[in-house]
């Protein structure tokens, strides 16, 4: 049977209304894995425009000389930020995951259950996330790779973007996979890949749409709003502009990470077909 057409503004209208009904627990997840871990970063990491090689006695003026010494320069700063950029990136993990978990359609789990039920789902979304980017890396790499070493340059200019298409089709094919673990607690990584793959059929063009033209939106919006309130806070300068500023960006961060977040539930609450008393109650 062939699968629902995704309606975006009924996912739109679903994941708006799913915020609402889940502020509190949602701000609460939001605020300890998403602004919080983004708040430290912008408070410990060291300015990227400090890193930046200037013009001046002592620069060759080689292009590729000057930016291999910015490559350095990254490598020297972080060299030793490595544990604290493991520990944010794993409290993202948790945090989507348990976020997603909160939304699922089968009963009201509090933030302490979907934090169980984030944490748990964890192994599983690493080894299907590792092992979707090595099928990816096989079905794409491989053949772009022999066909770099016999065909004419042209013909690998033109397999390279047949070759972006292609990976952005099994991006949006594969988009799915975080809620199917979450939500649908598929713990198997192949059986969460083979279900994300399915219920994205026959819809893969709408989601990618849907995708593009959120993240065109939100993040427009929230680059102006992120822009204005850094001028503002530019202006007192000192410590309060440096906290003020990475306090915002983390905000902003945040919102814009739980907005696709929920709207990545609603796509696949309305593709995988929610328990009728649950989507009843979404919109009451």
């Amino acid at each position: 049977m062939a699968n629902a057409k995704l309606d975006m503004g009924k996912a739109w209208t679903q994941a708006t209304a799913l915020i609402g009904a889940n502020k509190d627990t949602i701000s609460a997840l939001a605020g300890l894995f998403f602004f919080l871990p983004s708040f430290a970063a912008g408070l410990m990491m060291p300015e990227v425009g400090a890193t930046l090689p200037v013009s001046g006695p002592g620069q060759s003026g080689d292009p590729q000389a000057a930016m291999q010494q910015a490559m350095d320069q990254f490598a020297a700063l972080y060299a030793d930020s490595w544990p604290a950029l493991v520990a944010i990136s794993i409290a993202g993990f948790i945090g989507s995951m348990s976020l997603l978990a909160l939304l699922t359609d089968r009963g009201h789990p509090t933030v302490g259950e979907a934090l169980g039920k984030g944490v748990r789902s964890i192994p599983s979304y690493i080894a299907a996330q590792l092992l979707s980017a090595l099928a990816a890396g096989v079905a794409i790499g491989v053949p772009l790779a022999l066909l770099a070493a016999l065909a004419p340059p042209v013909v690998v200019a033109i397999a390279g973007l047949a070759l972006v298409v292609l990976v952005i089709y099994v991006a949006v094919k594969f988009s799915l996979i975080a809620p199917v673990i979450a939500i649908d607690e598929e713990r198997n990584p192949v059986a969460a890949i083979a279900r994300s793959w399915r219920l994205t059929k026959g819809n893969s063009l709408r989601i990618f749409a849907f995708f593009v033209l959120l993240f065109v939106v939100i993040v427009i919006i929230g680059a102006l709003v992120q822009g204005i309130l850094t001028l503002i806070l530019s202006a007192a300068g000192g410590e309060v502009a440096r906290i003020g500023i990475a306090a915002v960006n983390a905000l902003v961060n945040a919102i814009i990470t739980v907005i696709f977040l929920v709207v990545l539930a609603a796509v696949h609450r309305q593709l995988a077909g929610a328990a009728p008393e649950r989507l009843a109650e979404t919109f009451e």
